[in-house]
């Protein structure tokens, strides 16, 4: 016995039919959708705009730069090795000078066992007097140190230094024409009788370095080449001492007594040749 369909169709049809109409429905409200977007936005530019690729992050802010000063550097320059300190005795006159500038006691030192000797001996030499080379001597070296601000630098210290010196010795001379004395230059250690050479004391202002003059000629002729050194004109007498003793160039001296390079040169030539007439007859 057959079973009744009805109108003969598929009992699971219904089912379908449901289904099919469901996803009908479902596709209709798509599209109805849809329709609705393309009639608010013809030109599809919200759908463009969300397309769009999300913007790359902005790069990191570079960080403020270190600060030399704070304490955290500090702590690790303090760990650095320290530098080897600058050794005086290698530094030339002109450096020595601006450490002096800034009140360096070590560099003035320097500079005063330099030319401790070579200055007693160019003051002894203009003024013959011990007692007095010696107080000038100090004064020299103390305007050094007081009068260090008015040095120039690069000018050379030697020429700075013995302006100074030579101003010093010609105040001296020119006090002394002034108020004639007795100098103190005297022999001593002259043996009771008064006989003898003896010894002078303007001898042990020498400096370190052999005398010059003993350099040129024997002792026997040393006294009467002081003895004409000290005669010559006071100009010629410094210029040849600063040259031939103190070892200044032409242009130092000139710088020194305010003379040009070629009367400097002119005046040593004369001075020389004074000597050697004084010495003739010994040689």
């Amino acid at each position: 016995m057959e079973t009744a369909t009805g109108s003969g169709s598929d009992p699971a049809l219904p089912h379908e039919d449901a289904a099919k109409g469901q996803a009908g429905a479902g596709g209709d409200a798509v599209s109805r959708e849809a329709e609705a977007r393309e009639r608010a936005d013809p030109l599809g530019l919200e759908t463009a705009e969300e397309a769009k690729p999300e913007p790359l992050s902005s790069p990191a802010r570079p960080q403020a730069p270190v600060d030399v000063t704070s304490s955290a550097m500090l702590a690790a320059v303090e760990d650095l090795p320290l530098a080897e300190e600058v050794e005086l005795k290698d530094l030339p006159d002109e450096e020595l000078m601006k450490f002096c500038q800034d009140g360096d006691e070590l560099a003035f030192n320097e500079l005063f066992e330099r030319y401790q000797g070579p200055a007693l001996s160019f003051i002894y030499r203009m003024v013959g007097d011990r007692a007095r080379t010696e107080a000038l001597g100090q004064e020299a070296f103390l305007r050094i140190f007081k009068d260090a601000k008015s040095y120039q630098y690069p000018r050379s210290f030697a020429t700075w230094f013995y302006t100074i010196v030579r101003n010093l010795c010609k105040n001296e001379l020119r006090w002394r024409s002034r108020h004639p004395t007795v100098s103190i230059e005297e022999n001593v250690d002259r043996s009771a009788g008064g006989e003898g050479d003896g010894l002078h004391i303007g001898d042990n202002l020498r400096s370190k370095s052999t005398d010059p003059l003993e350099q040129l000629v024997g002792d026997e002729l040393v006294t009467k080449l002081r003895d004409s050194l000290e005669s010559l004109p006071e100009q010629e007498r410094e210029i040849l001492i600063l040259n031939r003793f103190q070892g200044l160039k032409y242009r130092e001296i000139a710088e020194v007594v305010g003379l040009p390079v070629g009367t400097v040169r002119s005046k040593i030539h004369t001075a020389l040749e004074r000597l050697r007439k004084s010495v003739k007859d010994y040689l």
